[in-house]
C-alpha cells in the first residue's frame, strides 16, 4: 500500500518518503512531528472529482501524486524547489 483513501481520510506509505526523500523509513515520524516533512491533501472536483492531489515538503524538495478514489498513483512529479529570497521592505 502507497496511498489508502478511506472516506476521504488519507494514509500514505512511509516507503514513499524514504524512496522520494532518501530518507531512512523510520526517520519520517519524528521529521513529521519536527515539522521537517509536511504535506497538503486536495479533493478534485469537476472533471477531476474522485481524484486526490497530495503534495509533500522536505529539505527543499517537493513530491506530488495524483491518485483515483481507489489510491492507485495516477501521476508522480518530484521537484527540486530553488532557494528562495526574502526580502523585506
Amino acid at each position: 500500500m502507497i496511498v489508502e483513501i478511506d472516506d476521504g481520510d488519507v494514509t500514505v506509505s512511509v516507503d514513499l518518503f524514504a524512496g522520494h526523500f532518501g530518507i531512512d523509513p523510520k526517520d519520517v515520524q519524528p521529521l513529521m512531528r519536527a515539522g521537517e516533512i509536511t504535506g497538503r491533501v486536495e479533493k478534485g472536483a469537476g472533471e477531476d472529482e474522485g481524484r486526490y492531489r497530495l503534495t509533500f515538503w522536505h529539505a527543499g524538495r517537493q513530491v506530488r501524486l495524483t491518485c483515483d478514489a481507489a489510491g492507485r498513483v495516477i501521476n508522480t512529479s518530484r521537484t527540486i524547489l530553488a532557494d528562495r529570497t526574502r526580502v523585506l521592505p
